[in-house]
């Protein structure tokens, strides 16, 4: 138990104690606290590992099996109306949660298999949200980053470092990396200095280089806010418009989580109403047409399942038919595909 726990940690192995939150119940032992004990003992990483074993065996290893049908097929329900921004939402079980972050994690997708004659073909959309918010905020600069084929997190890199792209190291790409997806999510400094482990002061410049770079990205932030004062909702590309009622509200947390998913919305927004156009034209080309079936879609990628010897076909038609599936956007799309016999393997 967490009480258990802490005792070990704080009274058997005296680590320190200095920043630690702590309750009436004593010492806490969140992935936050530990982060900040990692240091001072190899015990933290075992705790990690024995908690990540722990949630993948009771969701997924013991919990999936259950739900299997007599064919040993696992049917989850999808909505169209259960999210905010659109998205699909998947549920019992949520297929759309799979592990994929840890080498662990992912290893549960090898229990994913085709029938027998049969492979997985998986589509993924490279870089979706970045590639729209460029469209949304008419951002020259990414747009040209994007037909050239550039590495957008080394050009980042570049930009906020301030050295030239092919001097990028690897760490100033993970940092950069992380700063694309954050400023579009309208973190702040303090939760991004958090996640970079670096100052409140250093990670504020590296969101004012951000900006400095990408000035049509800030006004696209600004003006999907103004609009959602002003007039009560955003839309996405496509005018699709989600109210937002909480944008005034007079509770101060409400309202700035308002702003962010105000600030968001017309990217993730977007993102949902192409990825249901990719569906239809993945139904219409490859269902319909008798070369397989499409079995789960998970926000930025469609899986199919097919006869293995329609798989290379079906690869060609997944990517030439999502790519293209918006031409009036101002950016090219782009879609890596995949083959393999299970869901990781691929």
């Amino acid at each position: 138990s967490p009480l258990q726990l802490s005792k070990v940690l704080f009274e058997d192995l005296s680590l320190p104690t200095k920043g630690i939150k702590k309750s009436k119940n004593g010492f806490s032992t969140g992935q936050k606290e530990l982060d900040k004990l990692r240091e001072y003992s190899p015990i933290i990483e075992k705790i990690e590992q024995f908690r990540e074993f722990s949630k993948l065996k009771s969701t997924y290893v013991d919990a999936l099996p259950k739900l299997a049908d007599e064919k040993n097929r696992i049917h989850s329900n999808f909505a169209q109306d259960v999210t905010t921004t659109g998205r699909l939402s998947s549920s019992n079980p949520n297929l759309q949660n799979i592990p994929i972050r840890s080498e662990l994690g992912r290893r549960i997708r090898e229990g994913f298999v085709a029938k027998k004659g049969n492979l997985l073909v998986s589509a993924d959309y490279s870089q979706f949200e970045l590639r729209l918010a460029a469209v949304l905020a008419n951002d020259k600069t990414l747009i040209e980053t994007f037909e050239k084929d550039l590495d957008i997190h080394a050009k980042t890199a570049s930009e906020v470092f301030g050295v030239p792209i092919d001097e990028v190291s690897k760490e100033q790409r993970r940092v950069a990396k992380i700063i694309n997806f954050s400023v579009l999510y309208g973190v702040g400094a303090h939760n991004l200095s958090g996640t970079i482990g670096v100052g409140f002061y250093e990670a504020k410049k590296y969101i004012e280089e951000y900006f400095n770079a990408h000035k049509p990205i800030r006004e696209l932030m600004d003006n999907t806010l103004k609009k959602a004062q002003d007039e009560g909702f955003v839309e996405t590309f496509f005018g699709r418009r989600r109210p937002m009622p909480d944008i005034k509200s007079s509770n101060f947390m409400i309202r700035e989580m308002a702003k962010r998913a105000a600030q968001n919305m017309p990217i993730q927004g977007t993102e949902a109403d192409l990825m249901k156009r990719a569906m239809l034209a993945v139904d219409e080309k490859i269902v319909k047409a008798g070369l397989g079936e499409q079995i789960l879609q998970i926000h930025d990628s469609i899986l199919v399942e097919v006869p293995a010897e329609n798989a290379k076909n079906v690869a060609e038609i997944l990517k030439q038919q999502m790519e293209n599936v918006a031409p009036e956007l101002s950016v090219k799309l782009k879609v890596e595909v995949s083959i393999g016999k299970d869901w990781l393997n691929m």
